[in-house]
């Protein structure tokens, strides 16, 4: 059974209205921009509508969640988060930081045609419709990207990453070198000096030569740090003893935000919010919330996380 007919078995749909939804995919977004952080500009995204949404999520699931995705990759990837692309690095004293140009938007809709031709697992007929589900066309253009805001974007970056992944991994292991990424984040760490000047280049060179997907590095993001200094990866501090941590400014707002509560000062929004920052803390330092959880009181913390 084709990938077409079961989407017009599983959700009903006639052929040729299934036909004309899968032709006009590309266009059936809603569009917005976003302030980056720090005013560095703006962010596109497109969502795709509801009825394209739930296509993309049933494709994913069915038949693409099972390709492979190297063990680099730390986002979206069930059971992993920053921390986990964080702590292979604590230890090391010397790390290597490097980020994607529009990563999103660089992979284009024929990155994932061969990709799809590669796998040898998909008729050309789903190949087509595989494509046109799962791109976004930017009005204007005439070439369909990966967007930012689609369910099904995140995975299919891994997917189309895993030959990047692998030469870089391959690369890192001859010389002692750890690497993680975390969507269009780079980590690289060591503890031998120096090598990791030649590794920068390597990646450059990987960029330039590899077919598919054709990715740039943000040169403004390319960060060289040690031990002596202060170093953070997506957000967590690496801390001297070869752990990730919150960071102490971080931890300070908590505490201080968590008094505030437990004396009824926090709006509903403020508590919200409190709530979102301390699952967060505690997937990253459970002993941290323990403590946290001790000074304000067990019930008083149970009615804060009880939503």
């Amino acid at each position: 059974m084709t990938i077409f007919t079961e989407v017009r078995t599983t959700f009903f749909i006639g052929e040729i209205d299934l036909r004309r939804l899968i032709i006009t995919a590309p266009n059936r977004y809603k569009v917005h921009t976003i302030l980056k952080r720090h005013n560095r500009g703006t962010r596109v995204i497109a969502q795709p509508k509801a009825e394209i949404k739930v296509l993309q999520k049933f494709v994913l699931n069915k038949h693409l969640s099972g390709l492979p995705v190297h063990q680099v990759a730390k986002a979206y990837v069930r059971g992993f988060g920053i921390k986990d692309h964080a702590s292979p690095h604590a230890a090391n004293r010397y790390l290597l930081k490097l980020d994607f140009s529009d990563f999103f938007n660089s992979i284009l809709s024929q990155d994932f045609e061969k990709y799809l031709i590669k796998t040898n697992l998909f008729s050309v007929e789903d190949i087509n419709l595989l494509v046109n589900l799962m791109f976004w066309l930017p009005k204007g253009t005439n070439q369909k990207r990966l967007s930012i805001g689609a369910p099904s974007s995140p995975h299919l970056s891994n997917l189309l990453m895993f030959e990047f992944d692998k030469a870089l991994f391959d690369y890192c292991a001859n010389y002692n070198i750890t690497y993680t990424r975390y969507a269009d984040d780079i980590a690289l760490s060591t503890n031998t000096p120096k090598t990791l000047d030649a590794t920068l280049e390597f990646v450059r060179q990987l960029c330039v030569n590899q077919e598919s997907p054709k990715l740039q590095l943000n040169q403004e993001k390319t960060v060289f740090t040690s031990k002596k200094s202060s170093r953070s990866l997506t957000g967590l501090i690496l801390a001297n003893d070869g752990q990730p941590s919150l960071g102490r400014s971080r931890m300070r707002i908590l505490r201080a935000t968590a008094f505030n509560y437990s004396q009824g000062k926090l709006t509903e929004p403020e508590i919200a919010t409190l709530r979102g920052h301390l699952a967060f803390a505690h997937s990253i330092n459970p002993v941290f919330v323990a403590k946290l959880k001790a000074m304000i009181g067990e019930n008083t913390y149970k009615n804060l996380m009880s939503f």
